[in-house]
């Protein structure tokens, strides 16, 4: 017993060491509408009305490269270019979902929502205004930039998105079982 506690110890040592030197993604996903509350807490989540499945459809892992541009209103959008091996994957899904709405989820922030209307073959997703410069600086740390000489002159280190609080007069919802349901707030 005393050779497997000699053996085992270093090896876990090692392991939690490899586990803390990986860097977690950007929160940024999107989410799909769900078609029915009746799963409650367990698979929803609430946005503005409108339940959404609770696993994301595609989070920043599943892109390769991203393009970003600038609105009228001074926020910027970007375009993210699925992988390759996960293109199929958005196609069915957005088949699948066809009339439903899909929500952009950055830092814990809903941003508006896009109504699917035809499946996506070409592999691009938007994401269409509401995003400033430090959100583009941790896009790019998972991300590579299509164009970096255009994209490093939108980072901005000092610019974080700051942490939404929930409004004071949202009413909490629960499912059959008496359990919270989750709601996501956009910065409005």
């Amino acid at each position: 017993m005393k050779h497997l506690r000699t053996i085992f110890l270093p090896l876990a040592a090692a392991a939690a060491l490899l586990s803390s030197c990986q860097q977690a993604t950007y929160p940024l996903f999107f989410l799909t509408e769900s078609d029915t509350a009746e799963a409650g807490a367990s698979f929803n989540i609430l946005y503005n009305g409108v339940y959404y499945n609770r696993m994301p459809m595609l989070s920043l892992k599943h892109f390769s490269k991203f393009r970003s541009f600038l609105n009228d209103d001074g926020s910027y959008g970007v375009v993210l270019y699925t992988r390759e091996e996960y293109r199929s994957r958005l196609y069915t899904q957005t088949l699948d979902n066809n009339g439903n709405k899909l929500l952009p989820v950055v830092n814990g922030i809903a941003m508006p929502p896009m109504l699917i209307d035809v499946p996506i073959s070409d592999g691009k997703l938007v994401i269409w205004n509401g995003l400033n410069g430090y959100d583009l600086k941790m896009i790019g740390e998972t991300v590579a930039p299509a164009n970096p000489e255009i994209e490093e002159k939108r980072y901005r280190d000092e610019d974080p998105r700051p942490k939404r609080e929930v409004p004071k007069d949202v009413k909490v919802k629960r499912d059959a079982t008496g359990r919270m349901i989750p709601q996501l707030f956009s910065e409005e």
